[in-house]
């Protein structure tokens, strides 16, 4: 009898909606992430970030055409404006903590009255984990940071986000005093060229 109630209680249970979807498929079964304690493989040039395509709750976003495309790939970048607002993540997550809420208040409210101006979200991660998973995780944070924006009315079509993974730590440390600093987005001002 104990039998046949789970087997009847493990159904089918209804899949999660609105969510931004994952690049590089789910993490894999025994996970090789933040969570582990494993050496990441080579790490990827600095140069050569992995820029996202997905908007807020997956919606595309294209940066060669439209009204922000100039200022995205031809502006000035001013990494000082917003480097007080760096936001941190909790070990191996993609959720912005109530504790850097009022970070992006802020640059949500300096969008607000500079029209011109766009941003540069840049996700990273620490050391651990495999080059893939970390790309991976990188983004899930920028684009997190970009969609928690988005809520608070910054136009999505003037942030890019990209993902260096963890090929750009800001405390080479191996210990969790400089793995929480590495675990970051970092936000960029753009300015239009002049």
């Amino acid at each position: 009898m104990s039998v046949a109630l789970l087997a009847g209680s493990s159904g089918c249970h209804r899949k999660p909606t609105g969510l931004t979807p994952i690049p590089y498929g789910e993490r894999p079964p025994g996970g090789v992430g933040e969570n582990q304690n494993v050496p990441s493989a080579t790490p990827m040039p600095s140069e050569n970030p992995v820029v996202s395509t997905s908007g807020p709750g997956g919606i595309p976003v294209d940066y060669t055409n439209g009204k922000w495309a100039q200022v995205l790939a031809n502006g000035t970048p001013d990494r000082n404006k917003f480097s007080a607002d760096t936001v941190y993540f909790d070990f191996d997550k993609a959720t912005v903590k109530s504790s850097e809420e009022s970070k992006l208040q802020d640059v949500a409210a300096y969008f607000k009255g500079n029209a011109t101006d766009a941003l540069i979200i840049e996700g990273n991660c620490d050391e651990r984990g495999t080059e893939k998973y970390n790309l991976s995780l990188g983004e899930r944070r920028a684009l997190a940071i970009r969609e928690y924006l988005a809520n608070l009315g910054v136009d999505p079509q003037r942030i890019k986000t990209v993902t260096y993974g963890a090929s750009k730590p800001v405390d080479p440390g191996h210990n969790e005093a400089a793995w929480s600093k590495n675990r970051r987005g970092d936000l960029v001002l753009m300015t239009p060229p002049k």
